[in-house]
């Protein structure tokens, strides 16, 4: 189970400071490849009601907003300091489009009728911080309408190894712990979270009802530095500040990471996966 304390203490300094990474590079090019996903299996932009699960600060929404006319985005957070964060950006008026804020876990979204959204999207992993992920990608089925799309990410089973065992030396014990349960905690001050395949959330995804399911590896070349491990979203690797200072650096490693996070032999790699799947009538 989620220690709700740590939930609630971690998202609390989170939403402070999650914004802070539009200004380091390595998310910057992240950003951009989950835009570009989005984006591209996002068919219809005009009239639309688009939800994001754990939206949080709504960071997301005002990455897309510009994109879309004459829509409503809803944001679904348990956190009320995330929250409150995204009200902040409401009242100053940032948004074009209509953005409702629904203070819920997104396990059961009861708030939320049936059959409501045209795209569900839900980034940098709100999945892997809940209970029971299968509720989620569950809720996400109910709440679309017919030929909409659910775009939800999670941190990745394969990556997780890899850092656990290259950047943190970690012992057999906690190794074997991944290996078994598919969880892991990062550091003393983030909660446990799930740590998933690609495999893993296709079927979850097939096993919720979902048709046409594909999906995105997020980094799935590129490496987080100390941007991964500073919970204020300051800190700058070198890989960060190459990417701020040099443009034709930075659009190569972009072009690179969006075509390599769409090989389906690659995507296991990645430090984050997004699966998407279609509503079919």
């Amino acid at each position: 189970m989620i220690d709700n304390s740590k939930f609630n203490s971690f998202f609390k300094l989170h939403s402070e400071n999650v914004d802070n990474s539009n200004n380091q590079g390595f998310w910057k090019v992240t950003d951009e490849v989950i835009k570009s996903y989005i984006l591209e299996n996002t068919s219809k932009k005009d009239g639309i009601t688009l939800v994001d699960l754990g939206g949080g600060t709504g960071r997301w929404i005002s990455k897309l907003d510009r994109y879309f006319t004459n829509s409503k985005f809803i944001i679904v957070d348990l956190s009320s300091d995330m929250l409150k964060k995204a009200q902040e950006k409401i009242d100053n008026g940032i948004f074009n489009n209509e953005v409702q804020l629904v203070e819920s876990n997104i396990e059961d979204i009861s708030l939320l009728d049936d059959n409501i959204a045209d795209v569900i999207i839900s980034t940098y992993n709100p999945l892997s911080f809940t209970n029971e992920p299968q509720k989620v990608i569950n809720e996400a089925y109910r709440i679309l309408k017919a030929d909409g799309i659910a775009m939800i990410t999670s941190q990745a089973y394969y990556n997780a190894l890899y850092s656990k065992i290259n950047n943190y030396l970690a012992d057999v014990k906690e190794l074997e712990y991944i290996r078994n349960e598919k969880k892991l905690k990062w550091n003393d001050f983030v909660p446990e979270t799930w740590q998933l395949s690609k495999e893993d959330l296709e079927n979850m995804y097939k096993n919720a009802g979902f048709k046409n399911v594909f999906s995105r590896g997020i980094a799935t070349i590129i490496q987080p530095q100390k941007e991964d491990f500073d919970q204020t979203n300051s800190e700058l690797g070198s890989l960060s500040s190459k990417l701020n200072d040099d443009e034709a650096f930075f659009n190569f490693i972009l072009d690179l990471e969006i075509n390599a996070g769409k090989d389906e032999f690659a995507v296991n790699r990645a430090m984050n996966i997004m699966v998407l799947g279609k509503k079919l009538k």
